[in-house]
């Protein structure tokens, strides 16, 4: 999938990612989001702030201690943020998120053999990166007709 190299802000990444901005400063604060913002990143804030909020069974974790990111989160970040620039992603690419690990599933088939493969009762979240990065274009085109509409200076009576 070809994405437009435009570079985009915080908000504008937290706009077109349909989040609130408090999402994005989490992300940067975590060193998910990094200087210069690009649309891949939408896609990666969106997965960040899923698998941020993931408690497995049987973990306990206080809602008010400090929550920093675990090898397999940042993984899916990371995952979701290189099939955002993958020219071979299509909205069938799902992530499958596991305690232990990440996986890229592409094609049904492939999704299939994962399922009898490696989920075999096993507790997972699947991920609908595909999908999501082919609403990257439409999510920018959205955040530029935003700015147009803002843009236009009223007349004083």
């Amino acid at each position: 999938m070809s994405l437009a190299n435009e570079k985009l802000s915080l908000s504008a990444v937290a706009a077109a990612a349909g989040l609130s901005e408090s999402w994005a400063w989490k992300a940067r604060d975590q060193g998910v989001l990094h200087e210069p913002h690009f649309e891949e990143e939408v896609v990666a804030l969106r997965v960040y702030a899923f698998v941020s909020q993931i408690v497995w069974p049987g973990t306990r974790r206080p809602r008010s201690a400090r929550q920093d990111l675990e090898l397999w989160q940042q993984t899916a970040v990371e995952a979701a943020r290189q099939a955002a620039s993958d020219q071979n992603t299509t909205p069938d690419m799902a992530l499958w998120v596991l305690e232990d690990s990440v996986h890229l599933v592409t094609t049904p088939a492939e999704r299939a053999a994962f399922d009898l493969k490696t989920l075999s009762g096993r507790v997972a979240f699947r991920i609908p990166v595909g999908v999501w990065v082919a609403e990257l274009p439409d999510a920018v085109a959205g955040l530029n007709s935003r700015r147009r509409r803002g843009s236009t200076s009223k007349s004083g009576a």
